[in-house]
């Protein structure tokens, strides 16, 4: 009991000792010492305004109104002010010959990051001794040789309040505002840390809430730092879970990223962006497999009603970055993720699809052209290096809706080349084979369609309906060109087009309502059914230099038939062309005149070729010179017996370049010499024609 006395007594000496030894210490004293500390190591000034206060319980200092002086360019004279700070050290870890802080306080910071023009940065310091020697690496981690303190000072909690930071950057214009009304950072189990943050960046709020690994693993990088959080911002939600080995280095990335936006709109909209008003959830996981090297795996992403799952990686490491990319969709609807029209749509006639109108002119084409001269974005090719993999078992898009979808993009030194596949486009197929050269400005295209039921295309795109059915249709494109702009591209186009549409029913008020002139020039039309029988339509075209000459041009129907001929400029956007109607009653045929399609693409003018007529063109040896081997298509001209079924093979046979096939049938005589009860209608355009 005596020695237990005699125990309490020392150690009541010895704290009494202390608390007389703080008491009386007067720490202002050491001031001018920091601040020359500071100062030597910074080039820069700091001040302390008011008297350093040391407390005894719990052990502690404070100090308050501390500034820090700006570079000399700076915006303004401080770089930072704090308001107040303060730290409570454990006394008993103290004596144990360890720093270990149980609370730091910073409250009321103001502090300015910045560049000037010259891309100089206030944070980069210039100590006022520029001979002192640096630091040995790692040396400030662990412990330091002179002081006998071991290891990094131990922070239990860390709480500031009402911190503003801002960044400013002369050079780009970027501007920046962080209003920090909390962060806590407390120990918590495991060795890890609680944090807690409440920010309003750029005006919006931020709020995130997690752990984090701890000050000692953060600095020593013995072993991944630990990191989860979760971040909240209005309207959104997200969150980080993994670790980083190297965390001061940012390498060593081992985190799974998510996050979860019920309406993007709302949220792009407060960030000054615009986007599509659907849900969005996230889920991918960031790793770094090399020197600035990043990938995404496990990536699956929701769009609205639209899946997205996949990886990628990014390289920044090379001369540019290399990004690549492999995707894949079960649904994909890119219809629901632009900018909504506000329901309009083109006004229409018959059906449900019905015909659209004739497009008011764009105020934007100043000059009348239809294609651009603006410089296409060809540099851009040169800025990165690109692999794509895209797969889609249904994918929907603006006047395409298609099942198996595929697409290969690559881009490499400039240099773009895509490989679209539609397995299932209206009943058919498409594919593609495209490329362009950043560096030359040179374009190669190849498109090939099979089988693509024309009516259900235009009708299930909301195009129009103007063939009510049927319409199997075969494609065939191989151009190339070279050209900054879309209007050199054109006007430098070589190549070949044809296109083919097989049977089908017409609705014959569309050439009515989409080409009124044409309608007027042959008046007759006017006379049109609700409903024809299609039976082909046949387009052949050269191309060369831009300027586009149809080899073969059969539009079919049975009763009527569309030859022609001429040329389009796609260069000067100029049209000559003939459109010859005719039919196989020879009281209708000779009553047809010739059309003349000329002036601009974007406003054609159809004049009636009275003279054509009047001449007796049509039938005659001269309407055969006239119109070359495309007098084989006309029943007014050629043979004049032919089937619709010849008519159309032949037609395809000039188109494709391979030998005409024979007539299957010729009239008879009875057949050429029974009156036609469209004799009145001939002689009636004949008087008006001038005949």
């Amino acid at each position: 009991m005596r020695a237990l006395k005699w125990g309490l007594g020392i150690l009541a000496v010895l704290v009494a000792a202390v608390a007389i030894a703080v008491l009386t210490i007067d720490v202002n004293r050491f001031k001018p010492q920091i601040v020359a500390a500071i100062e030597d190591a910074t080039g820069r000034k700091l001040e302390i305004a008011q008297d350093m206060k040391l407390s005894l319980w719990p052990l502690g200092v404070g100090v308050k109104q501390v500034s820090f002086a700006n570079a000399a360019w700076g915006s303004r004279p401080q770089m930072a002010t704090i308001g107040e700070f303060t730290a409570q050290v454990d006394l008993f870890a103290l004596l144990g010959r360890q720093i270990k802080i149980d609370r730091l306080v910073l409250a009321d910071v103001d502090l300015l990051l910045e560049k000037n023009r010259q891309g100089q940065a206030n944070w980069e310091f210039q100590p006022a001794k520029p001979g002192a020697p640096a630091a040995a690496p790692g040396q400030s981690r662990t412990e330091s040789k002179d002081s006998g303190f071991s290891g990094l000072p131990v922070i239990s909690d860390v709480s500031l309040k009402n911190v503003k930071l801002a960044y400013r950057d002369a050079q780009s214009g970027a501007s920046n505002d962080v209003n920090l009304s909390e962060l806590s950072v407390k120990q918590a189990s495991g060795g890890l840390l609680a944090t807690r943050l409440a920010a309003v960046v750029d005006g919006n709020e931020i709020r995130a809430e997690g752990t984090l690994g701890s000050l000692d693993d953060l600095m020593a990088q013995t072993r991944p730092w630990p990191i989860k959080m979760a971040v909240t911002v209005p309207g959104a939600k997200a969150s980080i879970d993994g670790s980083i080995a190297q965390p001061m280095q940012a390498k060593g990335l081992a985190l799974k990223i998510a996050a979860d936006i019920p309406d993007l709109a709302a949220v792009a909209t407060k960030f000054g962006a615009a986007a599509p008003a659907v849900p969005v959830n996230l889920q991918a996981e960031l790793k770094d497999p090399g020197p600035q090297r990043y990938s995404l795996s496990g990536i699956a992403a929701k769009l609205g009603d639209s899946d997205l799952t996949g990886s990628g990686e990014i390289n920044l490491a090379g001369a540019r970055p290399a990004v690549k990319l492999d995707l894949a969709s079960k649904s994909f609807d890119a219809t629901k993720l632009m900018p909504k029209n506000n329901g309009a749509k083109p006004a229409a006639v018959g059906g449900s699809g019905g015909v659209p109108a004739p497009a008011a002119k764009s105020e934007a084409k100043s000059d009348g052209r239809l294609f651009s001269n603006d410089p296409l974005p060809l540099d851009g090719l040169n800025a990165v290096d690109a692999v794509l993999a895209y797969k889609a078992e249904r994918f929907k898009a603006p006047s395409l809706d298609v099942q198996g979808l595929a697409f290969d993009l690559v881009l490499k030194d400039g240099v773009l080349q895509l490989k679209p596949a539609i397995q299932q486009l209206a009943g058919g197929s498409l594919n593609g084979d495209i490329t362009l050269n950043g560096k030359s400005k040179a374009l190669i295209a190849k498109l090939n369609g099979k089988g693509i039921v024309l009516s259900d295309y235009l009708q299930k795109a909301d195009i129009t309906d103007v063939i009510r059915r049927g319409g199997a249709t075969d494609l065939a494109l191989d151009v190339s060109s070279q050209g900054a702009s879309l209007r050199q591209i054109m006007a430098g186009l070589n190549g070949k087009a044809v296109l083919k549409v097989g049977e089908g029913e017409l609705k014959e008020e569309y050439v009515r309502a989409t080409l009124p002139r044409l309608a007027d020039a042959v008046s007759v039309l006017g006379r049109a059914t609700a409903k024809t029988k299609l039976h082909c339509v046949v387009t052949g075209l050269d191309i060369k230099a831009g300027v586009v000459t149809p080899k073969a041009l059969l539009a079919e129907t049975g009763s009527l038939t569309v030859t022609g001929d001429g040329t389009i400029n796609l260069g000067t956007e100029q049209l000559d062309l003939r459109i010859i109607p005719s039919s196989r009653d020879t009281g209708l045929a000779a009553a047809l005149p010739p059309v003349r399609v000329r002036g601009m693409l974007l406003d054609p003018s159809f004049t009636p070729d009275p003279a054509a007529l009047a001449k007796s063109v049509i039938g005659t040896a001269a309407g055969i010179a006239a119109l070359g081997p495309l007098a084989l298509l006309s029943p007014a001209l050629g043979s004049g017996g032919d089937n619709a079924e010849t008519a159309c093979a032949k037609a395809t046979a000039l188109a494709e370049g391979r030998p005409v096939p024979q007539s299957s049938t010729q009239p008879s005589q009875q057949q050429q010499q029974q009156p036609s009860p469209l004799q009145d209608l001939r002689k009636g355009l004949g008087g008006l024609l001038g005949r």
